[in-house]
Formats: structure tokens, C-alpha cells, sequence
């Protein structure tokens, strides 16, 4: 029996992906003409976005921030200036594995000045995460034009921009080994390795930690795997320890950053925010303690779980790339790039996770508001979304997906309540003017974010027992969506 919400989920999703693209190329017309303007066209989205992309980056190159200029442009004039010989200084912040890549964008020192060729190392990893996204899409659905959407929804967001265009950060290096660790995953692979790439690069890449230890268990590999994650830093390390550099510069690293700031959470839209009273000592212990079980919890969930498929695997990888700086005290607005990022991903491949994309864009905005503009009152309200999110993800990844629909009211709701706090935020500008429309405008946005996750995980009549299930690697059938043609 086909319900109302069933047809109108059809209907909604044949515009969203294209009718060509959902009937398959076998139908409706000549197979590999339909296959070749399905390419062309993906292949057009891509490129003209990709030149968008390009000029966005180029008109924010000279963009400066105070950290750019206290510590990227002198890190990349001392890698310049003395070569590899330099390589016996900790003369960055970060590990190793940045410092090589000062050294290689020191060979093109007559391309630009110093910022844009800093800010350049991030546009390389950038636009190799909006790849290897496009390819975790494209093995997922065969589809081109979502994987063409994904690569350019990637190239295009607004954190993406912000992260490396303008303020120059290096996120996108460990997100992208990040993201090549769970397309492993998803392919049956093993991701260890780039998991340590990405663990090696910066701390941060232990946000995937949970889930990678949950695969581990699931798929019974050996123990002695874990071992390669310090075994990567090491043999990322043996260039500088041959140059002259210290083995406890070297693997101070992450314990220097750990002491760098005494607070809370560093604009992130974490649960910190809510909890802001809570004494620094007592937080951070009971943030440790929180993230380490939930953490745990989620590994035995995932080994566990009778569940398969792509989307599945991508899921529970969000869930750990969202709770884990969700829960972890002392964490930067910049820490939720990588499930911002994966979250693009799991849109592309089941609709139902599109507010979960754009809620995590709005959200990440909000909170890099505050460092780059001063409007801190923007962490509140993105702090209560992610919050939705946390809660909305994890019911997903427990319950499993139910039906999709597309509330174009709850969605209207969502886009006019934003636009009406962003317009509040710039106007009042930096401060703490918690005024009543302050409080009126972070309510709707809360609201309208909370009817727009729960309208778009509507429950089908049928019930879940005659939901198509998503299948595994090689089988076209996404959520219920049939594209073998």
C-alpha cells in the first residue's frame, strides 16, 4: 500500500535528484545518451563552481587575522628563510607535518606573498576534501550529479571559506585524511592508517577515534592496529629528529597545545556554552570523563549494531566527528569542520540529512562570527542547534532511518528566522546586548531548527518493517531510492 507521504517523498525527491537520475539510465530513452548528459552536466556544475570557488578564495587572499599575523606569516618566513635546516627548530605550533608543508610552499615564495601562500596549503587540502567527498557520494549512489553537488557544496561552504580563505587555519588537512579514512570504511577497507595521518597532523583527528575503535571491534581486526597511530607520528617525525630537533619538542606537541588556553570552550557551540558557570577544573574533568565514556559508548554501539550499508557507516562517523567536540571541553570554533564536512556527505546520500548540512553551516558561521567579528551572542543559539543535532543524530544512528519529507513551511521558517538573527547580530555588532529581540530571535531560530529535524525524519504509515533498507557497497539502492535503472 503506497501512503500519501510515501507519494509526496517520491515526488519531492524526483526534484531534488533529477526524474533522468532516479529512473535510472536503462529507462525512458537511450541508456548511454542519458549517462553522457547526466556526466556533462555534473561535469559543467562542477567546473563553473569550481572557478567560484577559485575567485572567492582570491578576493579573500590578503584577508589577515590577528593569528595570521602573529604566527602563520613569521612560521612560513622562517621556513623560507632557512630551509630545511629550519626543520631542527620547533618553529610552528604544530607538529611536524606542517612544518613540511611550509618548506614546499616556501619553493614558490615568487607566486605570492607570504598569507596568500599560506592560505594556499589550505585551498590544496580543501579542494581534496570537496574529492573525496564527491568520491565517498559517488560510490555510494553511482549518481554524478550528486557527487557533483557534494564536491561542490564542499568547495562553497561558507566555514570551508571562512576556515581557509580568510582566516588561513589548517583544518582542512586533518579533516581531509579524516575523510579518506571513512571512505576506506565505507569500502570495506582499512582506514587506520590515514586515521594516523590525520591524528598526526593535529590533535583534532581523534574526534574520528570512537568510531575508527568501534570498526576495529566490529570487523575484528587485530589490536595491534592501534599501535600504527603513534607508530605514523613517529615516521612522520624522523626528518626533524634527523635535522636536530628534540624527541621531547617533538612529542610535546599536543601536550603544549593542551595548557595553551585556560577556558571552557574557545567560541565553540558546545555544550560548554550552556554549561558556562561551571568552575574551569571541575569542567574540564567532567568534560574528559563525558567525552571518554560517551566515546566508549559509541565504539560498542557500532561493533554491535546489526546494521550495514554506506549510509550507515557514514552516520556513525558523523556522530563521533559531532559528539566528540560537542562534549570536549577547551575546543575552538573551527573543531566541527570535519563533521561539517561528513554531514555534506550523508546529505548527499539520504535527503533526510539535508537540515543536518545547512543547520551545521548556519551553526559554524554563528560561532566563527565571534572571532572574526566579535559577535559572541551568536555562539548561544548555534550552541542550542547543535545541540538538536547531537540529539537528532544519535536517535538516527540508534533507531535506525525511518521516512523522508520535504516541509517546505518548516523549511521557510528556518531560512526567515536566520536571515532575522544574523540581521540582528551584524547590526547590534560586538558586545553582550542580550535585549529582548536578542532572546525572540535565538528562540525562533532554536524552534524553527528543531521543526525542521523533526518534520524531515517523518515516520512512514507502513511503519519500518516495510521500509526499503540501505544496501551495502555495489548495490545502487540508496535509502529506499532504486538508481540500478
Amino acid at each position: 500500500m503506497v501512503t500519501h507521504k510515501s507519494r509526496m517523498s517520491d515526488c519531492v525527491t524526483k526534484e531534488m535528484v533529477g526524474i533522468d537520475e532516479i529512473r535510472g539510465p536503462g529507462r525512458g530513452g537511450d541508456p548511454d545518451k542519458t549517462l553522457a548528459k547526466s556526466w556533462r552536466l555534473a561535469i559543467a556544475v562542477a567546473i563553473g563552481c569550481g572557478l567560484v570557488g577559485l575567485a572567492l578564495r582570491y578576493f579573500a587572499r590578503k584577508h589577515a587575522t590577528e593569528d595570521a599575523i602573529q604566527y602563520a606569516i613569521p612560521w612560513y618566513v622562517f621556513a623560507r628563510d632557512h630551509g630545511l635546516g629550519g626543520l631542527a627548530e620547533a618553529f610552528t605550533g604544530y607538529t611536524p607535518f606542517y612544518s613540511y608543508l611550509l618548506l614546499i610552499a616556501a619553493r614558490f615564495d615568487w607566486l605570492g606573498q607570504p598569507l596568500s601562500l599560506v592560505k594556499a596549503i589550505s585551498a590544496v587540502f580543501e579542494l581534496g576534501c570537496a574529492i573525496a567527498v564527491a568520491q565517498i557520494v559517488w560510490r555510494a549512489t553511482k549518481v554524478p550529479l550528486r557527487a557533483s553537488l557534494a564536491f561542490c557544496a564542499v568547495w562553497l561552504a561558507p566555514t570551508v571559506i571562512f576556515n581557509g580563505a580568510v582566516w588561513g587555519q589548517v583544518d582542512s588537512i586533518w579533516t581531509f585524511f579524516t575523510l579518506v579514512s571513512v571512505a576506506l570504511f565505507m569500502r570495506d577497507r582499512n582506514g587506520i592508517v590515514s586515521f594516523g595521518v590525520a591524528f598526526s597532523v593535529k590533535a583534532q583527528g581523534v574526534f574520528l577515534g570512537p568510531f575508527v575503535l568501534g570498526m576495529i571491534l566490529r570487523r575484528r581486526m587485530h589490536v595491534a592496529w592501534l599501535a600504527a597511530i603513534p607508530g605514523i607520528y613517529m615516521v612522520l617525525a624522523i626528518p626533524v629528529l634527523v635535522a636536530g630537533r628534540s624527541l621531547i619538542s617533538v612529542f610535546g606537541v599536543y601536550l603544549d597545545q593542551a595548557h595553551t588556553y585556560h577556558r571552557l570552550t574557545m567560541n565553540a557551540a558546545n555544550i560548554w556554552v550552556l554549561a558556562g558557570g561551571t568552575p574551569y577544573a571541575i569542567g574540564i574533568v567532567a568534560g574528559l570523563v563525558l567525552a571518554a565514556a560517551s566515546g566508549l559508548a559509541l565504539s560498542i554501539f557500532i561493533a554491535r549494531s546489526r546494521r550495514a550499508g554506506p549510509e550507515f557507516i557514514l552516520l556513525a562517523a558523523c556522530v563521533s566527528l559531532m559528539l566528540m567536540p560537542y562534549l570536549l571541553p577547551k575546543m575552538h570554533e573551527r573543531y566541527f569542520y570535519a563533521f561539517e564536512l561528513a554531514s555534506i556527505a550523508l546529505a548527499c546520500l539520504n535527503p533526510r540529512y539535508l537540515p543536518v548540512a545547512v543547520i551545521a553551516q548556519v551553526d559554524g558561521v554563528l560561532s566563527y562570527l565571534a572571532f572574526e567579528s566579535g559577535i559572541v551572542l551568536g555562539v548561544l543559539p548555534a550552541a542550542l542547534c547543535n545541540s538538536l543535532l547531537v540529539f537528532y543524530l544519535v536517535l538516527d544512528l540508534w533507531r535506525g532511518g525511518r521516512g523522508f519529507r520535504f516541509p517546505r513551511l518548516a523549511w521557510l521558517g528556518f531560512i526567515v528566522s536566520t536571515a532575522g538573527l544574523f540581521s540582528y547580530l551584524v547590526f547590534e555588532g560586538p558586545g553582550w546586548n542580550i535585549s529582548p529581540v536578542y532572546l525572540l530571535t535565538t528562540g525562533l531560530v532554536t524552534a524553527a531548527a528543531l521543526l525542521l529535524l523533526k518534520e524531515s525524519h517523518g515516520d512512514l504509515a507502513d511503519g519500518p518493517d516495510r521500509l526499503p533498507q540501505p544496501q551495502l557497497a555495489g548495490d545502487r539502492r540508496v535509502s529506499g531510492l532504486d538508481f540500478s535503472g
